[in-house]
């Protein structure tokens, strides 16, 4: 099995018109781990992962997929390379039922494994079963939320992206959605997880990223960040 990481940023400076959002950030994931980005509002964690699975285009660095360049490579072709992203806005299909949102979206994995299905994704999340033919807009958040990673599910990737999954929703909701990264956890795929909660980042990533300002100024284990109260209450606002 390649050491090499899944998908990897280096380096990357990106640009929203002449305003310089990444400053030199550099973030890796590898197979198996989780990996947590925080960092307050405006610091940059959801133009990273836009630029790491090619939304945004860096100015200057590199991505890699499995260590090979895929700085250039279109959004659509690194999803292929099993890499799922749930964007902070969910991006469901409103006017597609459940059912058919799910089943745009499903395939094999870039190995032929079909380990997340229709039915796995139903299992998962009981409540999606209950409204498999309601219509996108007829969800409340919470389903919403589920639904869109349980689209992201079967496509079968090696590592899924989830930005901001838990905003905004009802505590039982969002206890839910934290289950439910644990159980992907141990199914040994990769997750990044961009989110605001910190005991739920550090109870369950390998590692935490922090950005300030575009630029990465913390990376280790979840123990050394619970171990800088100070460094938290200025980065994260703890």
């Amino acid at each position: 099995m390649s050491t090499a990481p899944i998908l990897e940023g280096q380096r990357l400076d990106t640009f929203y018109g002449q305003s310089h959002i990444l400053r030199g950030a550099s973030l890796a994931i590898r197979p198996g781990e989780t990996v947590g980005l925080m960092g307050r509002n405006g610091m940059g964690k959801t133009t990273l992962i836009r630029t790491l699975v090619g939304l945004v285009k860096p100015r200057r660095g590199e991505i890699l997929i499995d260590g090979k360049d895929v700085t250039r490579t279109p959004t659509h072709a690194i999803a292929r390379r099993g890499v799922a992203y749930v964007p902070e806005g969910r991006g469901i299909f409103a006017t597609l039922s459940v059912a058919e949102n799910i089943a745009i979206a499903e395939r094999a994995g870039v190995d032929g494994s079909r380990r997340w299905t229709q039915k796995t994704v139903l299992e998962l999340f009981p409540r999606l079963a209950e409204r498999i033919n309601n219509g996108g807009d007829q969800l409340s958040g919470g389903e919403q939320q589920m639904l869109a990673i349980g689209r992201a599910l079967v496509t079968n990737p090696r590592l899924l992206i989830l930005d901001e999954a838990t905003e905004g929703l009802a505590p039982i909701v969002r206890d839910e959605i934290w289950k439910t990264v644990r159980l992907i956890r141990e199914t040994g795929m990769a997750t990044l997880i961009v989110d605001k909660t910190v005991s739920a980042v550090t109870a369950i990533a390998d590692r935490v990223v922090i950005l300030v300002k575009g630029e990465v100024v913390f990376e280790a284990a979840p123990a050394e960040l619970l171990a800088k109260p100070d460094f938290m209450h200025r980065t994260l606002g703890v």
